[in-house]
């Protein structure tokens, strides 16, 4: 596989210089390749923010951004548009959006998410950049009404997401359905479980997913794209052996 290992960052607006440049450090130094940026509904004035990005930007390659979880309402639909117009021209030409919001349930309500996620993905596109919708807790079906509907909108496949709310991991079966359409991974680990608080980002290795017959299934598709590394609060020794996992999986 021809895959880049990146990890999520998380850019605090209390971050001086000095700490993105010891966090880039510990990045680049635990073996990523690239950064994922966190973004959330509020970051502080867009301007200082800017700056901070470049500043990594200048120390580890940018590559996507991870667009926060909205309840789909006006403001934020304008936020993220704010986010991809402000960063597509700084390196990050890839944002990951959620279809699930804790507010906003998809079952009743999602002829509405597909509209406003077309507007997303027009916006997108026409800054150069690729939407990719990333699975949570919907099933094959739901996801492919949204692809059916938005022609420029492409997959994130999460293979944590995918392990649960089922039971068996769904990876296989996405790479199967959506494969055509991936264009991005996110990857942790958990031991399952039916709600929103057994997702909780292990290292790989840490849960129970069995991520060879995983990655069997996208080297059949001759997967390139790249792999985001998602880990909650990981040490310097957790992200390089996550790093370390990943790169003997992808061989």
């Amino acid at each position: 596989m021809k895959s880049k290992i990146g990890g999520s960052f998380h850019l605090p607006q209390t971050f001086s210089k000095k700490d993105i440049a010891l966090e880039a450090n510990s990045f680049t130094s635990a073996g990523y390749e690239y950064a994922e940026i966190l973004l959330g509904l509020s970051i502080g004035p867009i301007k200082a923010f800017k700056d901070k990005l470049e500043t990594l930007g200048n120390l580890i390659s940018l590559y996507s951004g991870h667009l926060p979880q909205i309840d789909y309402e006006k403001e934020e639909i304008e936020i993220c548009k704010n986010y991809i117009k402000n960063f597509s021209d700084q390196g990050i030409k890839l944002f990951v959006v959620h279809l699930f919001s804790i507010n906003f349930p998809t079952k009743n309500n999602l002829d509405y998410k597909i509209k406003k996620l077309r507007e997303l993905a027009d916006f997108t596109e026409n800054h150069d950049s690729i939407l990719a919708l990333e699975n949570t807790e919907e099933e094959p079906i739901t996801l492919q009404k949204v692809f059916n509907e938005i022609p420029n909108i492409d997959f994130c496949l999460d293979i944590g997401h995918a392990n649960l709310l089922a039971k068996e991991n769904q990876s296989i079966n996405f790479i199967n359905i959506f494969g055509t359409l991936l264009k991005h991974i996110h990857i942790h680990d958990n031991i399952g479980g039916d709600s929103e608080k057994h997702d909780t980002h292990l290292p790989i290795g840490e849960g129970n997913i069995n991520f060879i017959q995983i990655f069997e299934s996208l080297k059949e598709i001759d997967y390139s794209g790249n792999i985001t590394i998602e880990l909650y609060k990981p040490d310097f020794q957790t992200k390089k052996l996550s790093v370390k996992r990943l790169g003997e999986l992808m061989v």
